[in-house]
């Protein structure tokens, strides 16, 4: 597929396209789909609810900077502090320090300033809601666990690209429980290998010591997903910027990161088959899916694969019933006949996330006439460090996981290129969220953790130190406790 020679527009064509739409024809369709026909394993219920979050959460980031020209427009009437805060408090939800308003007040507003602390005080907001209030339900993982347990799985490791049009990749588009699943964003979907293998050792230590969430002797495996993405209306611009929107070297990457993640295992624990691995294409266009088939050994291959959007259309007007043989069939792949199928165990997770992708395939033709109108980048912040399991929405943080910032770098890199064009080139600073979590269970554990946290800080302003200086670019580390549903907090406070 990367044969020297081959252009990047042949290379690109290997992969076979789906009908392409216009947003005028999907209005058409999804006038008609929406009032007359439901799909059989659509579940509209759970579309409306996280339809409402979506809309709600991202408001309360995007009224931040029409606020601000409030602000600005009465900025030196009496009390202006205390007007402020109220004003922020009635449109916002929060208040700003009184330091904090002064500080930004003197001579003329500093709307830069101000601005960066508005979208951390919105975070910090946003994380409370979350973790207390489970919006998305997504602490209520007991069933689908169980269900995983059955089909044969007892841990998943997910490992989107860290752009921000996947940062919903586990809620939405899989409809996952974010608390059953290790999620760990980079560029172009490049995760690290050895520490996924060390979160399989800690993963497989939980089992034989406390049989958590199954026991050791348990015919169960541990499942990785890696996830590229492409666009389908313009595949040369609005694809992978850590691939150059090259959806076949995008793919490709990520399938080796899978395959070299399973035969390190093999190497140095001797024990590959205990790991199966799943490689999903989004179109960032409309969040359907390229699922990748495996074949009777469990091997992925890029040219066999599964449409979701076509296969969406395609049962449509089946029973639930139908459109499941309809899924489970085009999964089948043929084989000789002595031979067992290995994969029988993977197909039956791929037919399960396929089912629960139709909705979110739905849920873009509703609300978004079956295409986003933000078809590149249009995230808030970016997020660096570990966790941000709060993040769940598309486009409202670049998130990239790093533990050091010389390994991470040109994650970042990638991301303050990205916000040169979305908030540089408009005079509006690049929001940098450094979040890092910690076991209160464990001696020293936070107290290394702020250290980490400081130190990275520093090296962000002294990496890209033109955009410090000059105030377009501000920083906020904040801390976690993971072992509860605990939110996020200021390191400062």
């Amino acid at each position: 597929m990367n044969t020297k020679g081959v252009t990047r527009r042949q290379r690109k064509s290997k992969f076979l396209q789906p009908i392409p739409y216009s947003r005028d024809l999907a209005k058409k369709q999804v006038s008609v789909d929406t009032t007359v026909k439901q799909h059989p394993l659509v579940d509209p219920i759970a579309n409306k609810l996280l339809r409402d979050y979506e809309e709600v959460s991202k408001a309360r980031f995007d009224e931040i900077w029409s606020v601000l020209l409030e602000l600005e427009n009465n900025f030196g009437c009496r009390d202006f502090v205390d007007w402020a805060n109220r004003t922020l408090q009635a449109k916002l939800g929060f208040k700003l320090s009184v330091e904090t308003l002064e500080q930004s007040s003197i001579g003329s507003l500093n709307l830069s300033a101000l601005y960066s602390e508005c979208v951390f005080q919105q975070f910090l907001e946003f994380s409370k809601e979350f973790f207390e209030k489970d919006p998305l339900k997504g602490q209520q993982k007991t069933k689908i666990q169980k269900m995983f347990l059955d089909m044969g799985y007892h841990a998943i490791g997910v490992a989107p690209c860290a752009d921000g049009r996947l940062a919903h990749f586990v809620s939405y588009v899989l409809r996952l429980p974010y608390s059953m699943v290790r999620r760990k964003s980079h560029a172009g979907a490049l995760f690290d290998i050895s520490e996924s293998v060390r979160n399989w050792v800690f993963t497989e230590h939980l089992r034989f010591r406390e049989s958590k969430p199954n026991s050791a002797d348990d015919d169960t495996r541990y499942l990785k997903i890696a996830s590229y993405h492409f666009s389908k209306s313009d595949p040369l611009h609005q694809g992978c910027a850590a691939h150059g929107s090259d959806d076949a070297k995008a793919a490709q990457a990520a399938l080796d990161k899978l395959n070299e993640f399973k035969q390190a295992i093999e190497n140095r624990f001797d024990c590959g088959a205990t790991v199966d691995v799943i490689l999903l294409g989004v179109n960032t266009d409309d969040d359907s899916l390229r699922v990748h088939v495996p074949d009777e050994f469990g091997r992925v291959d890029l040219q066999s694969y599964v449409d979701t959007h076509k296969l969406y259309h395609h049962t449509m007007n089946l029973t639930a019933e139908q459109a499941r043989t309809e899924i489970l069939n085009a999964l089948t792949v043929s084989r000789k006949r002595s031979r067992l199928d290995q994969a029988l165990r993977l197909r039956k997770v791929l037919a399960w996330l396929i089912e629960q992708n139709l909705s979110q395939i739905d849920y873009v033709h509703q609300y978004e006439s079956g295409c986003y109108s933000d078809l590149g980048h249009a995230e808030r912040f970016i997020g660096i460090g570990s966790g941000f399991e709060e993040v769940q929405l598309r486009n409202l943080t670049y998130y990239s996981f790093l533990e050091t910032l010389e390994e991470g770098l040109s994650d970042v890199k990638v991301g303050i290129k990205i916000f040169k064009k979305l908030n540089v080139c408009k005079m509006r600073p690049i929001p940098i969220i450094i979040g890092f979590e910690y076991d209160a269970r464990v001696p020293g554990s936070k107290l290394r953790v702020i250290k980490k946290s400081k130190r990275i800080e520093q090296l962000v302003h002294e990496k890209f130190s033109e955009l410090s200086q000059s105030g377009m670019l501000h920083t906020m580390c904040t801390l976690r406790d993971y072992t509860g549903f605990h939110p996020a907090y200021r390191l400062d406070d």
